[in-house]
């Protein structure tokens, strides 16, 4: 469990709980131990990779500015 979350950068409360809620990475249990296969956890960090923002496109994701009413005098 140490390993992983050296692995993941996430704290082993944090895997226990996602390990209970079953939202995180695939574990199986040998001699009363949690364990998680090298290759689950790549995979798992892998999907949640953020992809990185080319600089030329920055400005395409940003919303529409808001329009505001005309003032009344």
């Amino acid at each position: 469990m140490d390993e992983a979350s050296r692995m993941t950068g996430l704290a082993v409360k944090t895997l226990h709980n996602y390990r209970w809620k079953g939202i995180g990475q695939p574990s199986t249990n040998y001699c009363r131990k949690v364990i998680y296969r090298l290759s689950d956890l790549e995979a798992w960090i892998a999907e949640r990779l953020v992809p990185a923002v080319d600089p030329e496109r920055l400005g395409e994701s940003r919303p529409p500015e808001p329009r505001h009413p005309p003032r009344r005098p």
